[in-house]
């Protein structure tokens, strides 16, 4: 991919809403094209994945790649401008943009209806850069994240993830799934598209053309969602679908600082943490 299509297709984006509308417009081309635009990607970040930048951003391990990304989600002009004087990072230093590693790899699934499974030749995790970090001590890691949910969802919809989320915290959900012997689950809905339960070695995932406008309405979508995964895998009746009518968050009145909703923001990350423990296993 040229670098004029591929910064054409950044633009300059900052907030969730700006990613699902890159993931979308990228879904529409070949599988190819998508193949290079994370090539490109990850070109993009290796470049600035030294100690330099790394310095005044103050950050490290994953930090340091989502600042990264932050640079490069701003658009073409801020990139360049970072990538010569790496001085200009540190305004990214409270910013991250790890939404924009997805975009590809969520692209590629809803194009071609087949996992994603490119390897680049470069990798963008903080550094791997190893020709930059020649001859400096090596980069502190981040200390370990937090355990993975065996659940998690490809979706914009608050109710279900928020549904989501407390079926993958409530221990007997975890007892049902684990008798499946895979680690993890995936929701994924979307105003259009087909209906499937889509089976891997490590990675099942639940496709649904559905809407949900409130708690009741999720618990039914999701309830759907389980009962086809139950008879795919020809699993036991799983544990009824948690009542969150009472629950604050799920009648989404708590909210961060920054105005999003707790439950939606926490699968989201929960989405790439999974795919990014897959691809290190």
């Amino acid at each position: 991919m040229e670098l004029d299509e591929f910064w054409e297709l950044i633009g300059s984006r900052r907030t969730d809403d700006d990613f699902a509308a890159l993931t979308d417009r990228l879904a529409e081309r070949d599988a190819a094209t998508i193949t290079a635009f994370e090539d490109r990607l990850t070109e993009l970040l290796y470049a600035l994945d030294t100690p330099p930048h790394a310095k005044a951003a103050r950050a490290r391990g994953d930090w340091f790649l989502y600042v990264r990304c932050a640079a490069v989600a701003a658009g073409r002009d801020t990139y360049e401008l970072v990538l010569e004087e790496p001085a200009k990072l540190r305004r990214f230093a409270r910013r991250e943009a790890e939404l924009l590693l997805p975009v590809a790899s969520t692209a590629y699934e809803r194009s071609t209806g087949r996992p994603w499974d490119h390897e680049t030749v470069l990798s963008y995790e903080s550094g791997s850069n190893t020709e930059a970090w020649h001859g400096f001590p090596s980069l502190p890691q981040a200390a370990p994240a937090e355990p993975v949910s065996w659940l998690t969802t490809q979706t914009s919809n608050r109710y279900v993830a928020r549904l989501a989320y407390v079926i993958g915290e409530d221990p007997a959900w975890g007892a049902w799934w684990s008798a499946t012997g895979i680690a993890h689950c995936e929701l994924q809905l979307a105003a259009d598209g087909l209906d499937a339960v889509l089976v891997e070695p490590d990675l099942v995932t639940a496709r649904a053309s559905a809407a949900a406008d409130s708690a009741p309405e999720a618990a039914t979508v999701v309830s759907a969602l389980f009962g086809a995964v139950r008879d795919r895998l020809e699993l036991p009746e799983p544990p009824p679908a948690p009542d969150l009518s009472g629950d604050p968050f799920g009648q989404l009145d708590a909210w961060t600082a920054d105005g999003e909703p707790i439950g939606l923001l926490r699968a989201l990350r929960l989405i790439w943490q999974t795919r990014r423990a897959a691809r290190r296993a």
